[in-house]
């Protein structure tokens, strides 16, 4: 039975009320989602359509649950796993101003229908919030609740309860805009400023004079540093952020991305299913080649349906659907049972609807998959962290600075004030931008079968030129001088 001695509703009579409360938690977007009397935790709570902008807003980890036995409105076949997403960081808030964790908040998917729900509401001290017991609903049907999720730096979710309002703050609700294209699920946008401060300490601290290339340690004391990252790890140094491999962006929730030329690597994410997962060693020497005796290497550019002639392979974005086999094109790949057919994927139909039907493949002209990517890794890697993202072109030449160059300060870096700040991706820009061959695969795997400490496993997907095609991953990307008056222009509120 749940603890009771927790209050967790809340009661406001205004939405500048609610957006006032949520402001002193640090909260810059709250969604907001009036109840209908059947939400409880039992039925789970209906929030949207699409699980797309809710996974790009907060930090969550997709992954599947039992499979469905439903067969009304079935868009794919009864008993295929149902997707969900995990909140990783979701706490409610009580009326005494606590945060109290709740570790297991789920997204669930339906993808027949599609919609996605919420479930899982009781914290780690075992409460949550009475107004979504079935009890509460069972007696008091009539009573008006609201929940408000609130978007905190890093894609954390901060939770509320509002209970015993009237109609006129419900109708205030109503006006707001709908999020995700929802007609039910609202969105207000609270002003933190989180990216004007980030514009204040480049333009104070970064840009206008080069800097000997060093990382922090956990002390927050400077280190000679002259690896590959040095550029990086010097822009975080001096931002003071020590370097770490959190999935919550560098500075309060925006990626930094520094890059000496055009070409960005976006993301490392290696596969989850194929050759590759079974047997690295078979994989790379089937595909790859011999560098040297004993040595042998996989790469080449992989775009999306193009051949690579170094490897053999082809990189295909693809979806499944289960079809009739005398309903099969000709264009169409069947898979190994013969159950099911793969085709392009499609960027025009719902993302949520075919969750579980959608992967990225590197496969031979026989069909066999030398490497895969499931949706939920690709997801898992790029969401939220990825929704504001500030690229800066930086310079790296050995050290002018004689004095640092004589401790190990080998390099000096210029970090470019012309730089491209881009807001609100999602997964499925991320995979028309595969499909269309924008973004590609560019490995660099090693084995080495006398010594496997040298073996690499690199699997780098990259853009050729960001600046041209930030609009492709991007819906809004500014190209900025941040010594300009523009840029102080967008940053002054």
């Amino acid at each position: 039975m749940l603890e009771t001695t927790t209050s967790f509703e809340h009661v406001a009579s205004s939405v500048a009320a609610i957006k006032s409360l949520l402001e002193s938690f640090g909260v810059d977007k709250m969604l907001l989602k009036v109840l209908p009397p059947n939400a409880n935790d039992k039925n789970q709570v209906y929030f949207l359509r699409s699980l797309v902008g809710l996974h790009a807003t907060f930090d969550m980890t997709i992954s599947e649950r039992a499979a469905s036995t439903s067969l009304t409105k079935a868009r794919s076949k009864p008993g295929d796993n149902i997707p969900e997403a995990t909140f990783n960081n979701f706490r409610w808030v009580d009326t005494e101003r606590n945060l109290i964790r709740a570790k297991n908040v789920k997204a669930i998917v339906y993808t027949q229908y599609p919609e996605v729900r919420l479930s899982g509401f009781v914290t780690d001290q075992n409460t949550m919030p009475s107004s979504l017991s079935v009890a509460h609903t069972k007696n008091y049907p009539e009573a008006k609740r609201l929940l408000v999720l609130g978007h905190t730096p890093g894609g954390g979710c901060l939770a509320f309860m509002f209970v015993g309002f009237d109609d006129p703050l419900e109708q205030e609700i109503a006006k707001l805009p709908g999020f995700d294209g929802s007609r039910v699920c609202k969105v207000l946008s609270i002003h933190q400023r989180h990216s004007g401060r980030l514009f204040d300490q480049l333009k104070a601290n970064v840009m206008g004079h080069p800097h000997s290339g060093f990382r922090l340690n956990v002390k927050g004391e400077r280190l000679p540093f002259e690896g590959t990252q040095v550029c990086g790890y010097t822009l975080e140094g001096l931002l003071g952020i020590v370097p770490n491999s959190s999935k919550d962006g560098d500075f309060l929730g925006i990626e930094l991305k520094a890059h000496t030329k055009p070409k960005v690597t976006l993301f490392t994410t290696e596969p989850d299913f194929g050759l590759y997962v079974d047997n690295f060693e078979q994989m790379i020497r089937t595909y790859g080649y011999e560098s040297s005796k004993g040595e042998w290497r996989l790469t080449g550019i992989h775009r999306a349906n193009a051949p690579c002639t170094k490897s053999g392979l082809t990189l295909r974005v693809r979806e499944y659907r289960a079809v009739e086999p005398e309903n099969a094109k000709s264009d169409w790949i069947r898979d190994e049972c013969g159950a099911r057919v793969s085709f392009r994927y499609d960027p025009s139909t719902s993302l949520t609807s075919k969750m579980n039907a959608v992967e990225v493949v590197l496969v031979d002209d026989a069909g066999v998959v030398a490497a895969g990517w499931s949706l939920e890794r690709l997801m898992n890697n790029w969401g939220a962290k990825h929704n504001e993202v500030v690229y800066i072109p930086a310079e790296k030449t050995l050290n002018r600075n004689t004095a640092d160059y004589d401790k190990g300060f080998t390099y000096q870096v210029l970090f470019s004030p012309e730089i491209v700040w881009c807001r609100k991706t999602s997964a499925e820009r991320l995979l028309k931008a595969l499909s269309d061959g924008i973004i590609y695969l560019d490995p660099g795997h090693k084995f080495v079968a006398s010594d496997r400490s040298k073996n690499k496993r690199r699997c780098q997907w990259r853009i050729n030129d960001i600046l041209s095609s930030v609009h492709y991953l991007y819906r809004d990307a500014w190209k900025l001088n941040l010594m300009a008056g523009e840029a102080l222009k967008l940053f002054s509120d």
